[in-house]
């Protein structure tokens, strides 16, 4: 039984896939350090991000200090 919770713990440590990203973001027009989604994406944001921690989805991201979500309307490889 102890086995049993310990591999479900490995599993949860090392093979499930955080998708969480850093953010350098000028002029609507971002870049993604880390990102599982896309390296660079123009958004509606306004905001100008310099290394922010952000949440990214396939269609927006979130920054997640200030909780604000931006939708990403072209994401550029």
């Amino acid at each position: 039984m102890n086995k049993f919770f310990i591999l479900i713990i490995l599993n949860i440590l090392f093979f499930s896939k955080v998708i969480a990203a850093t953010a350098n973001c000028v002029n609507c027009e971002c870049e993604f350090i880390d990102n599982y989604h896309y390296k660079f994406a123009k958004t509606y944001c306004s905001q100008n991000l310099s290394f922010e921690k952000v949440k990214t989805e396939l269609s927006y991201f979130t920054i997640l200090k200030t909780s604000q979500k931006c939708d990403v309307f072209e994401i550029i490889e």
